[in-house]
């Protein structure tokens, strides 16, 4: 896989029209795009886009793909800027810390605030899982993160930051995937993907949410990430819930 196959598929599904892309963004012809695209699914192994009436729509698992490959952009640009900066007079570095998935949320913010407020600074970009936040952030190598509330987090300050609605993603041809709203007691007789590993938290807000609704929920899978969770669900038609709420240390 190379850049340019990110930055393909980005413009694609930004323009929603393989036409406009090629034309207005990447400067390229048509059928030369449609390969590319082509190649890098063949590459990953699944769909990311699918041809509607009105254009090019993403699907699923190119919804998950787009948000992480705009990430892998802004962290190689930030790569080549900390490459560059090197031929430079050093400057007080500044550790943020995301949890996966959050910055192609957060970043772009994070980034314009600190540059406004502190541009001297040397940004360092730091994805892991909401513990391993935590234990970052006590141990002074990471300044400010957006995590969930850890307990034993002595020492850390937590601000509220945004609260996420409780969801449950079905495969497409599941029995619940065509109703707008699935009520917990539909969930109760499915498989169910756990986070607990990476996300004890998140475990505790789904236990306690199901204990309160009165169902019990069979955990069959384990996964590390949302997109790793999608893929299971994908690939062995089990529903997986999954909440995230993040604050700002």
């Amino acid at each position: 896989m190379e850049l340019r196959h990110l930055r393909y598929f980005i413009a694609v599904a930004e323009e929603g029209s393989l036409t406009n892309a090629a034309e207005r963004r990447l400067h390229t012809a048509q059928p030369s795009l449609s390969r590319q695209i082509r190649d890098l699914e063949l590459e990953i192994g699944v769909k990311l886009l699918e041809r509607k009436a009105r254009g090019i729509a993403l699907t699923a698992a190119g919804k998950v793909f787009l948000n992480l490959a705009r990430l892998a952009l802004m962290q190689i640009e930030a790569a080549c800027e900390a490459a560059r900066s090197t031929e430079q007079p050093e400057r007080p570095a500044f550790v943020i810390g995301f949890l996966l998935g959050q910055e192609a949320i957060w970043l772009s913010e994070s980034l314009r605030i600190l540059r406004e407020e502190a541009p001297e600074v040397e940004i360092t970009l730091m994805t892991k899982s909401s513990p391993e936040l935590a234990d970052g952030l006590m141990q002074g190598k990471i300044d400010v993160a957006l995590l969930r509330r850890e307990a034993h987090t002595a020492g850390l300050v937590f601000k509220f930051l945004t609260k996420e609605p409780l969801i449950a993603i079905l495969p497409t041809r599941h029995r619940l995937a065509r109703h707008r709203a699935v009520r917990p007691q539909d969930l109760a007789r499915e498989s169910f993907i756990s986070t607990a590993r990476v996300a004890p938290v998140l475990r505790t807000v789904i236990d306690d949410y199901a204990a309160k609704e009165g169902i019990t929920l069979k955990q069959n899978y384990d996964a590390e990430t949302l997109s790793g969770g999608m893929s299971l669900v994908a690939s062995t038609a089990v529903s997986h819930c999954f909440h995230s709420m993040c604050e700002m240390r």
